[in-house]
């Protein structure tokens, strides 16, 4: 029983033993077997996820392509943006087109007018937005002929832009009461606004332009201006048709007018003017429909007037104004720039003319000659910051006469640090008027035959860009047959441009 027992143990040892070695033996092939199976699992996933996967890489490749394509659109907007922020703080162009801009502004330079525009439209020069006159519009600067993001396209498909200025003033008139025609009418100071005014311009193709100018508010209240220039014409040279200023007329830095301008060239005209230059010459030929003789007032107050024009009222008779100016434009380069230019104009008078002289000019009588003649000339002379003007005009309206002249020396300060002051300028004017009607004290319109002097003292500060503020001194003289009058008057008056 013994052995029989030891045999069965001896045969269970065995049969684990070999249960051993079989299971060492089957370890490699299991491996093997678990290592096929998943790779043909892997090997299924991947074969089904092929598809997929070039979904999704094409998908990419289409998002990777719609970036740069809104990079690149981006990049042109800020380009563009850039280009038109270096419009607007006066960056140069290019050389060529520098030059070429140069070369017109040589051709303008003639215009001893120093007229508009702004407007002294100009891509402006850092100096032509501080140095611009009382009575210039931005439109009528070269800068219009740059058009920038200010111009929009109209419904026409053409290009315009508006702009406009107010000026707000408080002005101080002495208290004159004794002589009838110079009683003070706002005795102790007044606050008013002096002018509203809207500019439209338009640029049409083949260097055609079109300026008006309303005024809202104001002595000039109505339309004011209303041209058409055709520029780069042959023989080199340009035409203005419309209502415009007279091309005799300089252009000015305060609001007071000189007593030349009130006599003979305040009002504008109805017509067409022809400008050529030749460098260093230049002629004006004008023909237009004249102007109204009228009554006006010397300054802010409405006292002391004197004969000049009407700006709403157009001489319709069949006789035209014709006037003709030739001029002398020099540049010395660091001596300075002088333009010199002589001018004359022959019409007739209006039956209106002729009966506002027998009727409202004490001492004129009843003389029915209608001939009207003028002749003066303008001197400008500028260097650096100087700028030194005078002017001198002749002229008969029928059997009165009258002769005036004036000057005006003013210099320029550009300030530097300051947040509310870029430039201030200084001057001084004296002007003349004489006539030979026999100044009449105590009647109704006698100031209207009195000779006159007078002597501006100002100062133009220009606050910031488009902003400026002017102070005014006109000191008044006038021989009156009788007694000295008080009507001296002080002006503030501030202005801005939009």
């Amino acid at each position: 029983m013994d052995r029989s027992f030891a045999g069965v143990e001896f045969q269970g040892k065995l049969f684990q033993k070999q249960k051993v070695v079989y299971g060492e033996l089957m370890k490699p092939f299991s491996a093997c077997i678990s290592t096929l199976f998943f790779m043909g699992l892997i090997g299924c996933f991947t074969m089904s996820a092929l598809p997929v996967r070039a979904q999704e890489e094409e998908a990419v490749e289409k998002r990777v392509q719609k970036l740069e394509e809104e990079n690149k659109a981006l990049r042109d907007l800020v380009k563009q943006m850039q280009e038109r922020l270096d419009k607007l703080e006066g960056v140069k162009e290019p050389e060529e087109k520098e030059a070429k801009d140069e070369e017109k502004k040589k051709k303008k330079a003639g215009d001893s007018s120093k007229k508009e525009d702004q407007g002294k439209v100009e891509a402006p020069k850092k100096d032509d937005k501080k140095d611009q006159k009382a009575e210039e519009e931005p439109a009528a600067d070269d800068e219009k002929k740059q058009k920038g993001i200010e111009w929009l396209p109209s419904m026409a498909g053409e290009k315009f832009r508006l702009g406009g200025r107010v000026q707000f003033e408080y002005f101080d008139s002495e208290n004159e009461s004794l002589l009838p025609s110079a009683r003070t009418e706002h005795p102790g100071g007044s606050f008013h606004t002096d002018e509203l005014a809207i500019y439209l311009d338009a640029d049409f193709k083949n260097n055609i332009r079109l300026h008006t100018r309303y005024d809202i508010d104001g002595e000039d209240e109505g339309l004011v201006e209303a041209y058409v220039d055709f520029e780069e014409l042959p023989l080199n040279s340009e035409l203005r048709v419309g209502l415009q200023d007279r091309f005799f007329r300089p252009g000015r830095y305060t609001e007071a007018y000189p007593l030349t301008g009130i006599a003979f060239w305040r009002g504008r005209v109805l017509g067409a003017t022809w400008k050529t230059q030749y460098d260093p010459f230049y002629t004006y030929l004008s023909v237009t429909n004249g102007t109204a003789l009228d009554d006006r007032r010397l300054g802010e107050d409405d006292s002391a007037e004197m004969i000049s024009d009407n700006d709403t009222e157009y001489d319709m008779n069949g006789d035209k104004e014709v006037s003709l100016g030739i001029g002398l434009d020099l540049d010395f380069d660091q001596y300075g720039r002088l333009d010199l230019m002589g001018f004359g104009l022959s019409g007739e008078l209006s039956e209106d003319d002729v009966t506002f002289l027998q009727t409202d000019a004490p001492g004129y009588g009843f003389s029915t000659d209608n001939d009207k003649e003028l002749a003066g000339v303008n001197l400008d002379y500028k260097i650096d910051e100087w700028d030194f003007f005078a002017q001198a005009i002749g002229g008969r309206d029928g059997e009165m006469e009258r002769f005036s002249w004036y000057t005006e020396l003013s210099y320029k300060f550009d300030i530097e640090g300051m947040r509310y002051l870029n430039s201030i300028r200084p001057l001084v004017r004296y002007s003349e008027l004489d006539a030979n009607l026999t100044p009449q004290a105590y009647m109704r319109n006698g100031s209207l035959t009195w000779d006159r002097e007078q002597w501006l003292f100002a100062v133009i500060a220009e606050l910031v860009d488009n902003v400026s503020f002017r102070a005014e001194y006109a000191l008044n003289e006038e021989d009156t047959g009788g007694p000295d009058i008080n009507n001296n008057e002080l002006l503030f008056q501030l202005e801005v441009r939009f």
